[in-house]
């Protein structure tokens, strides 16, 4: 989840074979050493040029909004899973409607115009950049770095003092885009090679969302009844899709789906770009496979910040999704490098953690991709020096999803190698291969050794209430295999070094699934100009493929529940410390790494896959006891 332009990287057959884990599908950051060490150029944005601007404004009590989001999923509670609508949200935690009305004739006087969506949390305004310049005392100028462009504010964008204690950051002002996807797929050119042919598909029972149901015990919630009916599930994105394509994949699979499921939100009107429609496609594919008779909307925005809490602003105002899923994002080296350079506010983290206690006050579960880099997220923008997880992943307010391995027997070096039982999502065992291979540029050599599912420590959230003094939570075992030069550069140890130690932080992930694309899952995608071509089968994986999955599995519960579930973590840390957890911990020393966090043996919890899989069964009977 990190970048701005669509790179797409196909294997070749013969390699494909030889190595296994396929290409990625990456959205590859501009922001690369080349055009970081050239001198920017700056140009004066045209005055009459039109920009989008957020507001964000204060809560009237952040500790009132945060001890609620906890009450409601406490059983022991009065408030317990009595969830507010956005008009409750806006009178009892958004900011007053008196400053609201007091900054939108303010901004009205500007010849801006103003949105606000429901909640009272976020404030669109647009206008032209003359006229946002006056209003926010800033100079917007476009900034020209080797091959990166991009629009950003000189000076420090405010209100008059009279309107600013409703206000707790602007934002906007730049248009940097730096968010990809997570999702990783085998070649086309070498699927039928991989698979055997079954069905109107071509497509190997194997690599069918089926095996998602069988391995993680969801057929008896199918048995009670339990399809998504009723429920919506939405998808937070940044690129079109082909509805039609999400009908193809769900027939070929044999899953019967209702024909009017499907609803597109274009968040401030955005048209949206072609750029990572392959990932807005697996993430409608997985959910409506997972949850069949629930209704999927996405949220299309622009693939920048503004885009994002947006997108986020939308979905929880209109509360009509009882989940979301979000499959992009960026690591946390990134944004500090963003805020260092003026192009992402200073709060963006504080912001995106207001909206996901909105979303979970409303009662909605959200669930984000920890990232495929392993345990260094977003290593392929140059910005990762080291460890770092994923935003919005490392929120406390959401459900971090990782990713793991099944078993599997691969050819390593010319020996074969068997994965016996499922383990972190790590790709050291196929190290061998790669010390043999030449690769085309760094890019391709970093996109073959570091894969794996994200998970670490945050740097920018404490560790919150529901994980202080959980078993393993704050402590660590890893296994270094990498080293970084004062440039940022990778170089593999000769020796791996076994390490163990206490940190703190926001521990990610919380819970992990199968998203080794080796052992993946299905999907249907034709070129994003022809929906009308013949398409084709790809086997995909990444925590992005899991984290739409967990969501449609969240509205399964609901569906056989008196209502939505709420905020997930407090209460599955609770169910896992009890003494039928509804969690496999995964805590082996050995070969079991995100390429450098392993298990922590006798620990319930670990950073290579949180609490472990779930058994979805138990999960539902914890959840609905």
């Amino acid at each position: 989840m990190k970048k701005d332009m669509l790179r797409k990287i196909l294997i070749s057959a013969a390699v494909l074979l030889s190595l296994v884990v396929g290409g990625s599908n990456l959205l590859t950051s501009s922001v690369d050493a080349k055009a970081r060490a050239t001198k920017a150029k700056t140009t004066q944005v045209a005055n009459s040029k039109q920009q989008l601007v957020d507001i964000v404004m204060k809560p009237k009590s952040q500790q009132n909004l945060d001890d609620f989001v906890y009450d409601s999923v406490d059983p022991g509670n009065i408030n317990y899973r009595k969830f507010v609508s956005a008009k409750q949200f806006a009178a009892q935690f958004g900011q007053n409607a008196t400053n609201i009305k007091k900054l939108r004739v303010y901004l009205n006087k500007n010849h801006l115009k103003t949105t606000v969506y429901r909640g009272n949390l976020i404030m669109s305004v647009t206008g032209t950049t003359k006229n946002i310049e006056r209003a926010f005392k800033v100079n917007l100028v476009n900034v020209t770095k080797g091959s990166l462009k991009y629009q950003k504010a000189i000076g420090t964008a405010r209100v008059p003092k009279t309107l600013n204690r409703a206000v707790y950051a602007i934002m906007g002002l730049s248009n940097y885009s730096p968010f990809s996807n997570t999702k990783r797929t085998f070649s086309p050119a070498s699927f039928h090679k991989l698979a055997e042919t079954s069905g109107s598909s071509g497509i190997s029972p194997r690599y069918s969302p089926q095996k998602f149901v069988n391995r993680y015990s969801l057929s008896s919630l199918y048995a009670n009844g339990s399809t998504g009916r009723n429920k919506t599930i939405g998808i937070i994105t940044f690129a079109n899709y082909h509805p039609s394509d999400a009908y193809k994949y769900w027939a070929g699979q044999g899953i019967t789906v209702k024909q009017n499921r499907l609803s597109v939100y274009r968040t401030n009107e955005y048209a949206g770009t072609w750029d990572g429609y392959d990932e807005t496609t697996m993430d409608v594919e997985q959910a409506g496979a997972i949850a069949p008779d629930a209704n999927i909307r996405t949220y299309i925005g622009r693939s920048n910040i503004t885009g994002m809490v947006n997108s986020l602003a939308a979905a929880v105002g209109q509360n009509s999704a009882d989940a979301l899923s979000i499959s992009w994002g960026q690591s946390e080296a990134q944004v500090a490098y963003e805020i260092k350079q003026g192009i992402t506010p200073a709060k963006y983290n504080q912001i995106l953690n207001l909206l996901f206690e909105q979303a979970a006050a409303q009662g909605m579960s959200v669930f984000t991709a920890a990232g495929d880099n392993g345990a260094y997220d977003g290593i392929s923008t140059g910005l990762t020096k080291g460890l770092s997880v994923d935003t919005p992943s490392n929120s406390p307010y959401v459900t971090s999803v990782g990713g793991t391995t099944l078993p599997k027997t691969y050819t390593v070096n010319g020996n074969k190698v068997t994965v016996s039982k499922e383990r972190a999502w790590g790709s050291e065992f196929l190290y061998p291969n790669y010390d043999h291979q030449k690769f085309f540029n760094t890019m391709d050599m970093i996109d073959s050794y570091f894969t794996g599912g994200g998970g670490g420590f945050s740097k920018y959230n404490d560790t919150p209430k529901y994980q202080k003094g959980f078993s393993g939570v704050g402590t660590y075992e890893a296994t270094k295999l990498w080293s970084f030069n004062k440039n940022g550069q990778p170089k593999q140890l000769s020796t791996p070094v076994e390490i163990s130690g206490k940190q703190q932080g926001r521990n990610v992930p919380d819970i992990s699934a199968n998203a080794d694309p080796a052992t993946g899952y299905t999907m249907f995608v034709t070129p994003k100009h022809n929906a009308a071509d013949k398409g084709e089968w790809e086997i995909s994986g990444g925590t992005s493929i899991v984290a739409p999955q967990i969501a449609a599995t969240s509205v399964l519960m609901s569906d056989n529940s008196a209502g939505r579930l709420g905020f997930w973590n407090p209460q599955i840390y609770r169910f896992a410390a009890s003494h039928d957890t509804p969690f496999t911990v995964l805590d082996s020393r050995t070969n079991n790494t995100n390429l450098y966090y392993t298990g922590q043996p006798g620990k319930l919890y670990n950073q290579a896959t949180g609490l472990g899989t779930v058994d979805f069964t138990k999960l539902n009977n914890a959840f609905n006891g």
